[in-house]
């Protein structure tokens, strides 16, 4: 079953919904966005602020208790009272501070992949399908930040905004620095989940998906791309080179690893 909604690029519709279910490339079945009120970010967010909700109320209860009544109840000695109740706030109210600070983390990388989206709905010929959010059928909690559909197949982008030039040894990803190689990467890395995010789409198509090519890519839109060889999926500097590659017409000089 397809989607009742998705997007068509093309420079005089950028961002027009298409009903059209014939206008699709390929054998690709229950395509679609993750509605914005479902998206992961919204519901950390919401998460997040319930724990910090608890734990606040926590210790204003704990701090307007009367000591000497609260360890009488409990059969606690008063100081152990104080300790306790002490304490009680503290779990609730790191696990919201931690909810609150993914929910950020994971905001800005909606805004991100909703802001390539944009770019490639606006410069991406005709016959081309962009499709942000993309919800896989696997039950993961995990959303596809973006695919593309066309005549070279379907593409599967992990949008990233590292700035600085960005080096891969075997799939682990790093940031240079002033004085060499700094910080990895954090969280899983870029290339491998590209991968893993191509293999969940490949897994949504009906048909024959041996006859429908799946690719994973990482494009950087702010980074300069140094050695990154070793990358297990094609690595692209800039949105430009993410076009050109799709229509077929690169650029010259392309940064890519193959």
């Amino acid at each position: 079953m397809m989607p009742d909604r998705y997007y068509q690029a093309g420079p005089s519709v950028p961002s027009t919904p298409v009903t059209d279910r014939a206008s699709l490339r390929g054998k690709v079945s229950g395509l679609g966005s993750i509605p914005p009120a479902r998206r992961r970010w919204r519901r950390t967010l919401r998460a997040g602020l319930f724990w910090t909700a608890l734990g606040l109320g926590s210790a204003s209860i704990s701090y307007a208790l009367s000591l000497d009544v609260a360890a009488r109840s409990l059969g606690f000695d008063r100081r152990f009272a104080e300790l306790f109740f002490a304490l009680i706030p503290i779990p609730p109210l790191a696990l919201g501070i931690h909810g609150l600070a993914l929910a950020l983390r994971l905001r800005a990388a909606s805004a991100l992949v909703d802001r390539t989206a944009a770019y490639l709905c606006d410069h991406l010929p005709e016959g081309y399908v962009v499709v942000p959010h993309y919800g896989p059928r696997d039950g993961a909690d995990e959303e596809v930040p973006m695919v593309v559909i066309g005549p070279p197949g379907v593409i599967v982008i992990e949008p990233r905004d590292e700035a600085g030039e960005v080096l891969c040894y075997e799939n682990h990803w790093y940031r240079m620095q002033k004085y060499g190689v700094g910080r990895r990467f954090p969280g899983q890395s870029p290339s491998e989940r590209a991968r893993w995010n191509a293999a969940r789409v490949r897994g949504d198509i009906s048909g024959d998906s041996a006859r429908t090519p799946v690719e994973g890519v990482v494009v950087f839109t702010s980074a300069h791309i140094g050695d990154v060889s070793s990358s297990s999926v094609p690595a692209l500097e800039g949105l430009p080179a993410i076009v050109d590659r799709l229509v077929g017409t690169p650029r010259e000089p392309v940064r890519i690893a193959v």
